[in-house]
């Protein structure tokens, strides 16, 4: 079965040491932390494709990312954009990203510092909509940082309502490690999640499983986080649940593609336009 990896990360030569350095102590990268490490991961994993997210930690470097993201955008690796919220020409970046082929944009509210509810932002999720960008935005309890977060699925569900045409993924099913939350305010509503660094560590099995299906597997994504988090072993984990064939297809490759604008009718034909 086809397999797309809908959360991953890697990073330019130049800065790569600097990234994973930033986790030590704390995180044990799975890959080297590049492009080519991440392609070595998914040959290993058995996973065909997978979707590298961007960040703009800085407004001044947002050219740059962008630029970089775009260049390294194709098979097998295909990548988001980004956009910082103090970006002083917010629309321009939008619409370079949507011009260079990119479909989404990656955000996080914690190494950002933002929150959704804020209005000055509300013209930003309008353009996304215009332009048809998916937002994929961490969610929930992140290693780095401590509480309050900056998300929680009571106010995420409250921006859905703000902006229920916008595309969002949540990261972390919903919300990491806030799972009541997620059951109480987050199912059921047209977001996806995505399954990055959702393992048995931080939830049990049977209860990740209700959560899929009381979601709809129609909006849930397999993602790993990697270098974060091992590719091979989060497939492993995935494909160890009780879910119907019709189930990982719609979560391991179709859910992805459709948003990705990828050929829906076989993954022959996937892997013919990739």
């Amino acid at each position: 079965m086809m397999v797309i990896d809908f959360h991953t990360h890697c990073y330019p030569q130049k800065v790569v040491a600097k990234a994973l350095s930033a986790v030590q102590g704390r995180l044990k990268p799975a890959t080297d932390g590049t492009r080519d490490g991440l392609i070595a991961s998914m040959h290993e994993a058995g996973i065909d494709y997978s979707l590298a997210l961007a960040l703009v930690t800085n407004p001044a470097n947002s050219l740059g990312v962008n630029r970089w993201a775009a260049e390294q955008n194709h098979a097998p690796v295909f990548f988001t954009g980004s956009l910082h919220p103090d970006d002083p020409m917010p629309e321009t970046t939008l619409d370079f990203i949507a011009k260079s082929g990119l479909k989404g944009i990656k955000l996080h509210p914690e190494y950002q510092q933002f929150e959704f509810r804020e209005e000055r932002l509300f013209l930003l999720w309008e353009r996304c909509c215009e332009l048809g960008l998916f937002v994929v935005t961490h969610a929930g309890y992140d290693i780095m940082f401590q509480p309050p977060w900056h998300t929680d699925p009571e106010r995420l569900a409250a921006f859905h309502r703000r902006f229920p045409e916008l595309q969002l993924v949540l990261a972390h099913l919903g919300s990491m490690t806030l799972w009541d939350d997620v059951e109480k305010y987050l199912l059921g509503l047209p977001v996806y999640f995505d399954l990055a660094f959702v393992t048995p560590d931080y939830i049990e099995p049977e209860r990740l499983v209700r959560i899929i299906r009381r979601h709809g597997a129609e909006r849930i994504l397999f993602g790993t986080d990697s270098p974060w988090c091992d590719q091979k072993k989060q497939l492993e984990f995935i494909r160890s649940l009780p879910l119907t064939p019709q189930e990982q297809e719609l979560i391991f490759w179709k859910n992805a593609a459709k948003l990705l604008d990828l050929p829906l009718s076989t993954p022959q034909a996937l892997r013919r336009r990739a």
